[in-house]
């Protein structure tokens, strides 16, 4: 079956249906589309991104925004690079 008839025979469904199958499909996500072993998240990187996750969740203030990242890295490069110059 293709795509394209899959999603003609789920408009056609009545919208509990629908729904129904929407929420069946969000529970077999991981099953449904899991990577080949090969290409998989090693478990202990997966273990590390779902606590970074729950920190951030539970800190959002920890956060810092995209903007400007650049200058602020270059500020830090700059300082470090001001602390390690020999003096004359």
């Amino acid at each position: 079956m293709s795509v394209e008839q899959i999603e003609t025979t789920l408009l056609q469904l009545p919208q509990a249906e629908r729904r129904r199958f929407a929420d069946w499909f969000y529970e077999h996500e991981a099953e449904l589309l899991s990577p080949p072993e090969d290409e998989a998240v090693h478990p202990e990187v997966q273990a590390e991104i779902l606590r970074r996750r729950d920190e951030v969740d539970a800190h959002p203030e920890l956060l810092e925004p995209w903007e400007g990242t650049t200058e602020r890295v270059r500020a830090r490069l700059h300082e470090l690079r001001h602390q390690k110059a020999p003096a004359r």
